[in-house]
């Protein structure tokens, strides 16, 4: 006999193998997972605010609402907008902005005093090598994006497990969540490798706290023969407003 089951969330994501609520309804963590394997199901909230129903089949949602994509971007700047960008924090402080003026007026002869090099080459020296600094730190954060986007995770299908990067994570997806991984996106703990379906979490990257945290897997999943065994379930999820 198939069984449907609903549980309400505030965010949607689907996993294999991570970190869920003490009751069944809530889990959003984005660390890393302690001393098991765990099996999630991906959410994630879309653009409108509305409540949503996804359905539990390991395939990515389809519908008309929209899901951002699993991606992080910490780059303050792109090619077009970095030189207009880093001038204007540039001159926005008035120290900046009064030796512009100043170097400008010496380009109207009745208020000329010495030679205009004096005037412009530190004020251009201390703005150039700001810029310079503002592009080592963007290419570092760049750096760093691509990384995390790239971070291998495996996906349960109804083949088996296939490798793909956390931005092609999508919001229904099984995604499995190895010990001492970090949580690609909100999930849902489906199952762990724990027999009680419980995992520890850590959260310092979302609220700075250090301790592990408990969670347990939904029960009805976790009492499952086996992870393929989520693909024979008529099963979803709701997530509310």
């Amino acid at each position: 006999s198939r069984r449907r089951k609903s549980a309400e969330l505030s965010d949607v994501v689907e996993l294999d193998n991570f970190v869920d609520n003490e009751a069944l309804d809530q889990l959003k963590s984005r660390d890393s997972v302690k001393k098991t394997s765990s099996l999630l199901r991906c959410f994630r909230s879309g653009d409108t605010g509305e409540s949503r129903t996804i359905p539990l089949t390991g395939n990515a949602t389809k519908g008309k609402q929209k899901f951002p994509a699993n991606t992080i971007r910490n780059q303050k700047y792109s090619l077009l907008t970095f030189i207009p960008y880093t001038l204007y924090e540039q001159f926005k402080y008035f120290i900046n902005f009064y030796y512009l003026v100043i170097s400008l007026s010496q380009l109207i002869p009745a208020l000329k005093v010495g030679f205009l090099f004096t005037y412009i080459a530190p004020l251009v020296l201390v703005v150039v090598l700001s810029m310079l600094k503002e592009a080592y730190d963007d290419i570092k954060r760049m750096k760093r994006d691509r990384e995390i986007n790239s971070e291998k995770y495996l996906r349960l299908t109804a083949t088996g497990f296939e490798s793909i990067p956390a931005s092609d994570i999508c919001v229904g997806h099984f995604i499995q969540v190895k010990s001492n991984q970090r949580i690609p996106a909100d999930m849902v703990l489906l199952r762990t490798t724990n027999e009680t379906g419980a995992s520890f979490i850590r959260t310092d990257q979302l609220d700075g706290e250090t301790d592990w945290k408990l969670r347990r897997a939904v029960n009805l999943t976790q009492e499952l023969n086996s992870d393929e065994d989520l693909f024979a379930m008529d099963a979803e999820v709701y997530a509310d407003k």
